[in-house]
């Protein structure tokens, strides 16, 4: 299981480049597999790879009830934006125990490479479409809590609940 980076790490801050695929720097399903689990087993939805310290345009997503449809996403680009906004609840294995609610388009469409470097499409909605967003800013360099006000950070910690694990 690979070590979650916490805030204020300075990699949390840096934009990634992208994964390469004939010089990578490690295994793609290596990569994949051993950020799911890491993912799963700290009871998270998404992780970026510069969360656990690979500087890389990377990150898994994916539900401990539907474990077999967990994924990564390897060169993210966000082709289209929903104009309709949600302002949904989230948290961040960065950000122990700190939840707030983060105003996102709804819906989106992407493109990323698989593992294999192959090239896929998709739509996102609702939480799944969140959940990407949050992951597509870690690799742009951007931590949730970029996304919202002094006063609503400081209400979020404030607030802050000890990290519960669910059975």
């Amino acid at each position: 299981m690979l070590e979650i980076v916490k805030f204020p790490n300075d990699i949390l801050r840096q934009q990634m480049s992208d994964f390469n695929f004939k010089n990578p720097i490690t295994d793609p399903k290596q990569l994949e597999k051993d950020m799911l689990e890491t993912m799963f087993a700290n009871d998270g939805m998404g992780l970026a790879a510069n969360q656990v310290g690979v500087p890389v345009r990377m990150f898994v997503m994916g539900h401990t009830q539907f474990k077999d449809h967990a994924q990564g996403f390897f060169n993210p680009i966000i082709v289209e934006n929903s104009e309709i906004v949600h302002d949904l609840e989230e948290s961040c294995l960065s950000f122990p125990g700190i939840y707030a609610n983060i105003k996102r388009p709804s819906a989106i469409k992407a493109r990323w490479q698989n593992s294999l470097g192959d090239w896929e499409e998709g739509e996102f909605s609702g939480y799944e479409c969140k959940c990407f967003l949050h992951e597509y800013d870690h690799l742009e360099g951007l931590v949730f809590k970029d996304r919202v006000s002094e006063l609503k950070w400081a209400l979020a910690v404030k607030k802050s609940k000890p990290k519960k694990r669910r059975k």
